[in-house]
């Protein structure tokens, strides 16, 4: 195992690029496309939803997968640089090319909570998708544990429209609103609860015998990581969280860190494939 790449220098927007475009990072998959804004609605909890249709090469195929991310670029209202932003897929209608995505309303002042507030039907903003995000490990053969906070919640639905039939599982959902549960589509052999406290503490309070799909923020995904490799022993492939978002720290803060990390391991020639993102 190699060590941990370092980078204390400017990430440039070239530099950027270059690591988006790179081999290790791309995939023929990854399309750059327009969302044309259709709606902008309020959904349950402390969500807006957006529904917008693609515009541009859409190879279906690639958008029929669970758990499916995007990076939306939205125009700065204070006249800065635009913002990208990394959102889940929450639905796909393939007969009309068009999505869903939530943003969660946060509560703190940011690109995005201000291009929500002015964003209107027909607005266009760029896009660049889809690239697959972990699922459940159902090929183990053990009941799942899911664990997400509200960051998390698209994703979650996601994964349970296309739930494999038979497959079992317990969802420990972090919210505040009941009806941000409700609103789930729960398939059968699934139970989902609701907690106020930490998903770290229901991690530990879990029953053994699971494999483990996790999404939140950064810091408790890790722990909750730590908790099932080290304390339970579970394999790598059965462990699957993943970091939304990080507290007290912005998602450009977090990108350029990520891509900070990547340019680092390109300009190396190593390859991407056994990062984990929790470690960056």
């Amino acid at each position: 195992m190699t060590d941990r790449p370092t980078d204390t220098g400017e990430l440039t927007e070239e530099r950027a690029r270059a690591v988006l475009a790179s081999e290790g990072h791309a995939t023929r998959e990854i399309q750059a496309l327009t969302l044309t804004v259709l709606a902008v609605t309020e959904a349950a909890g402390p969500f807006v939803r957006i529904r917008g249709a693609l515009r541009g090469t859409v190879v279906h195929t690639d958008w029929t997968l669970p758990n499916l991310a995007v990076r939306l670029t939205v125009p700065a209202l204070d006249g800065g640089d635009p913002a990208s932003r990394i959102y889940t897929v929450r639905t796909f209608d393939p007969a009309t090319e068009t999505i869903e995505l939530d943003v969660l309303r946060h509560g703190h002042d940011s690109p995005m909570m201000r291009w929500i507030e002015e964003v209107r039907p027909g607005d266009v903003v760029p896009l660049v998708g889809p690239r697959p995000h972990f699922v459940p490990h159902h090929e183990s053969g053990r009941p799942a544990l899911l664990l997400a906070d509200d960051s998390a919640v698209a994703a979650l639905y996601s994964i349970f429209r296309q739930w494999p039939d038979g497959a079992r599982g317990v969802a420990y959902v972090r919210t505040a609103e009941q009806a941000v549960i409700e609103e789930l589509e729960v398939p059968a052999g699934v139970e989902v609860i609701r907690v106020d406290g930490p998903l770290l503490d229901a991690a530990r309070e879990a029953p053994s015998g699971t494999s483990l799909w996790a999404a939140g923020e950064r810091t408790e995904m890790r722990a909750i990581r730590d908790h099932f490799r080290r304390e339970r022993g579970l394999p790598r492939g059965a462990v699957r969280p993943y970091g939304y978002w990080q507290a007290a720290t912005d998602s450009t803060a977090v990108d350029k860190r990520r891509l900070a990390h990547f340019g680092v391991l390109m300009e190396r020639g190593e390859s991407f494939a056994e990062v984990d993102d929790l470690d960056i």
